[in-house]
């Protein structure tokens, strides 16, 4: 259902198709939201009840952009190097036509781990997210992270403690009924990406719904980064962290971290306890208008949880010479595993090749928002030294053996280390502090 959401105070309203519902130039995304099972459908410009809410998503449109960095960089600047802010706008053509080499200041897109084909900074690339689903004209993208449903009516809401733990959005089973992607609920965590990987895929399948790919977050990350998202008169901003101690989707911190992670809470790196739909000592809860700044166009529109929250698991894999750690913790077997070379699944997954002696951080796809956003250092956060990029100093940890799979966004306690630009790797196992996001692809008469 296309929705249009109040700037003042979030009323989600069906949005009548005739009239403009969304304009990415004016940094308004266009949003649709998935009913509660035997919901009536409303009319035009009536109120939708969250109650009768599901799920909310927003489009990202085919888009090309202008290649900033080729992420051609050796391991890591010398211990304690300070990096100049690189962070910039990214330029961003909307199309549907693909790139191509033999145009003048184009070229087609890679796509490949580490390769660059005719590619060269200036280029415009059509982005990888758009090019694995053939005729398709953009992707839908789960607006908060995944939630766990526990009721059983239609309120949606998680009974569960209140506290960090918040076991019960904590379910290591594969079951696309118990998706809620809302705010104000609780990410569902301490799930493998197998589980992850099944409960997307078979959320929507008329819908093409499947686990979000590390291409899928660079598309949204490079949007976000943009003219269409936060950046204006050539300055950018980047989007608040969600520090909820307790995973609650929609949150942000009332002020900007100003350190990357410590063990403790500081006054330079606040989190909190937080309770749904209420602000906290440091937090602003979704339905406050304030809580806008964690969003990816800085209104209502955009994508929230991108920086903080919970990290997410993406389906992005490193292949290395003992392909076996793919299987110890991430759920898949050798033969349930759905991402060997020339398989259909292909178009789910990102593979990243493991080559001994190179740079992990040159084995970037162009346009996952990893590589290109180099150079790359080190900086201490009291005893700890984190491996952060030229954008916010954001954590850009790459593969290393027996942790093959992405994750994004780091977590609400790590401060100027979290955000959009963030990246690490782990096993693929269950985690208290990892959940997952969902994509919807559509084909172009669906679209």
């Amino acid at each position: 259902i296309p929705v249009t959401i109040d700037e003042n105070d979030g009323t989600v309203r069906k949005a009548d198709i005739k009239d403009e519902w969304y304009n990415y130039e004016k940094k308004e995304w266009a949003n649709a939201v998935i009913l509660v099972d035997g919901v009536t459908e409303p009319k035009n410009d009536e109120v939708i009840p969250e109650e009768n809410i599901e799920s909310y998503f927003v489009w990202i449109p085919k888009y090309r952009y202008k290649i900033f960095d080729m992420g051609k960089y050796d391991e890591l600047e010398t211990e304690e190097t300070e990096l100049e802010n690189k962070a910039k706008p990214i330029e961003i053509k909307f199309g549907l036509v693909d790139t191509k080499d033999n145009v003048d200041e184009e070229c087609a897109t890679p796509g490949v781990s580490g390769e660059n084909g005719t590619c060269d900074v200036n280029d415009w690339m059509t982005h990888p997210a758009f090019t694995a689903f053939e005729n398709s004209k953009g992707f839908w993208v789960g607006k908060f992270e995944t939630g766990y449903n526990q009721d059983t009516t239609n309120s949606n809401t998680i009974n569960v403690t209140e506290s960090w733990t918040t076991k019960g959005a904590e379910q290591n089973i594969e079951s696309s009924s118990k998706v809620i992607i809302k705010p104000n609920v609780y990410s569902w965590r301490n799930i493998t990406v197998k589980n992850a990987f099944d409960t997307s895929y078979s959320y929507q399948r008329d819908l093409d719904s499947h686990m979000m790919k590390n291409t899928e977050w660079g598309a949204v990350a490079y949007l976000s980064h943009s003219k269409y998202g936060t950046c204006k008169n050539d300055k950018c901003t980047e989007i608040r962290i969600n520090n909820s101690q307790s995973y609650v989707t929609g949150v942000a911190a009332k002020q900007e971290p100003t350190i990357g992670y410590t063990s403790t809470n500081t006054s330079q790196n606040v989190y909190d306890v937080t309770t749904p739909k209420t602000n906290s000592t440091n937090t602003y809860n979704y339905i406050d208008s304030l809580s806008k700044v964690a969003s990816t166009t800085g209104n209502y529109t955009g994508i929230y949880d991108m920086s903080g929250g919970a990290w997410e698991y993406l389906m992005g894999v490193t292949i290395s010479n003992n392909n076996d750690i793919l299987f110890v913790s991430s759920g898949f077997s050798t033969s349930t595993f759905p991402f060997t070379s020339g398989e259909g699944n292909s178009k789910y997954y990102d593979i990243y090749d493991y080559s001994p002696g190179s740079s992990t951080y040159s084995r970037r796809i162009l346009g996952d928002a990893t590589g290109e956003m180099g150079p790359f250092g080190t900086k201490k956060y009291g005893t700890r030294t984190a491996q952060v990029s030229s954008w916010y100093d954001d954590n850009a940890i790459n593969y290393t053996v027996g942790y093959p799979w992405w994750t994004r966004s780091g977590a609400f306690g790590h401060g100027t280390n979290s955000g959009i630009f963030n990246w690490s790797t782990n096993t693929g196992e269950k985690r208290d502090f990892a959940t997952f996001r969902i994509v919807l692809t559509l084909a172009n008469d669906k679209s």
